[in-house]
Parts: C-alpha cells; structure tokens; sequence
C-alpha cells in the first residue's frame, strides 16, 4: 500500500517545506500542489529535486482549488491532505497504512492533530472511535482516503469555499465529508495521531461572530441543507441575539452577512 502526501501551499511557503519531507522511501511520495501569484515563487528549492516529489504550479489563489488540483495529480493507494507547516514521523504513516490494511471497506479516515511541545492539545478530540453518517468538523490535515473510491465518484472540494477566497474562508472541509458521505464513502474517525501542527491556526485568531465566520455559517447551512438556510438566518439571529450583543456585535449585521452567504450559495454552482 502506497501514500501520497498531497501539499497545498502558496508562494513562498513553498521554500518551508525540508521539514515535512522525510527520508525517501518507496511507499510514500509527494505531490505538492504549489499555487503562485507572482513570478518571484517559481523556482524549485534544491530540498524538492526528488524523484519521490511532484511539483504542480498553479496561478492564482484558493485553496480547495489547490487541493483539488493534487486529488487530480493523486496516484497511490492513500492520501492524505497536507499544509506546509506540517511535521510528519513514520510511526503515524505505518499506522495510517494499517489502518486502511485492516478495514478494507474503510474509504475516508480522520484522524487527530498533534501539537508542538508544551501546547495544549489542538481541540478535544473523542476518546474512541466512530463512524459518522454526518460530516463533523474538522481540520483538513486530519484527513486520509482511498484515492480510487474517491476519484471513481468524482468527489473535490467545493471551491466556493476555503482559505483564500473573498466570501467563505472556511468549512470546506466538512462540506468534503459531507458529499464523501452521501456519495455512499464510509468515513471513520480514529483516536490516533497522523501529524503534527502547531496550536495557533487562522480560523482560531478570529473572535466569535466575526463576519468572515457569520458568512461561513450560511454558506455552510445552505450547501449542506438547501433553500432551509435563509429562514434559519433569521431565526439563528433571533436565537443568538442576546450573546451576539454580549461579544459586542450587532445582529443585524449577523444576519445580513450569514443570509447573504446563504443565498449566494442557493444561486450559483
């Protein structure tokens, strides 16, 4: 059983990555899918010139695209999404192994985030095992899959969404979870670790009911749930006035930006 490591990064970051790269090893490979705004970021640091390392240049931004692009490129049994400031050890990649090897009807696997020394544990994860019939949230470096089951039924990323658009920065994850699900793919979350990361992400800098997080949670409402999505907009506000008040915020703005999103979700593909 082989492994890709598909890596998603963006301009420079593409120089920062000699330490997600192991020792090579025949079953593991990388496909780095490195998006690029301006000509300064396309030369190939020394540390890539492997024959186990892919580079794909993309122009532009946005990371579902960028993801979506290395699924593409995806050869190998397993693979497992990447970011460039990721550290990985090959005890958590045999165990990632084993655990497809074991469970052949086993097709997306989640699994836990392991954070630098001294930092507290990434979120809370679940103590044992379980299969969801409904995607949860979680971060896209947890996740491994099958890479036929997923090509087969043509399952990507939403590129409505994620870090690097304009509108909805987030919940591109789940929404993945969630078509994986519906396509018929049993997905499984595993009290393991499969990389590490440190604590401190972009989505936890932004305080609650931040507008880019108001946004996401319509958008995410109406891509999981339909035309539902604009009537709850107006009953979340209700719902949550009292605490959106608290952290300072003004509900109407709360609705409009998550009703917004909603609707912009409802009309375009």
């Amino acid at each position: 059983m082989k492994i890709n490591i598909l890596v998603s990064t963006i301009d420079k970051g593409i120089f920062a990555l000699d330490e997600l790269l192991l020792a090579p090893r025949e079953d593991v490979s990388y496909i780095i899918s490195h998006q690029y705004t301006s000509p300064e970021f396309l030369a190939v640091p020394d540390h890539l010139h492997r024959k186990d390392v892919l580079v794909s240049r993309m122009e532009g931004r946005g990371v579902t695209r960028s993801r979506n692009n290395a699924i593409r490129l995806a050869h190998a049994d397993i693979g497992v999404f990447a970011d460039d400031d990721v550290v990985y050890k090959w005890e958590w990649l045999d165990m990632l192994k084993q655990t497809f090897e074991a469970d052949d009807a086993l097709d997306v696997a989640i699994f836990k985030i392991k954070t630098l020394p001294g930092e507290p544990e990434y979120r809370e994860y679940p103590a044992e095992s379980i299969e969801y019939t409904a995607a949860p949230s979680v971060g896209t470096i947890q996740l491994a899959f099958r890479v036929d089951r997923v090509k087969e039924r043509n399952l990507a990323f939403d590129e409505r969404f994620g870090a690097g658009q304009k509108l909805l920065i987030g919940s591109d994850e789940q929404i993945f979870l969630h078509d994986c699900i519906r396509a018929g793919l049993r997905v499984k979350y595993f009290p393991e670790y499969l990389v590490q990361h440190p604590f401190q992400s972009t989505v936890k800098a932004l305080t609650k009911y931040d507008d880019r997080l108001n946004r996401v949670t319509g958008g995410l409402d109406a891509r999981m749930n339909g035309w539902v999505a604009l009537p709850k907009a107006f009953l979340g506000t209700i719902k949550y006035a009292g605490d959106i008040f608290k952290h300072g915020k003004n509900p109407v703005s709360y609705f409009m930006h998550r009703f917004y999103a909603a609707l912009y979700i409802l009309i375009t593909k």
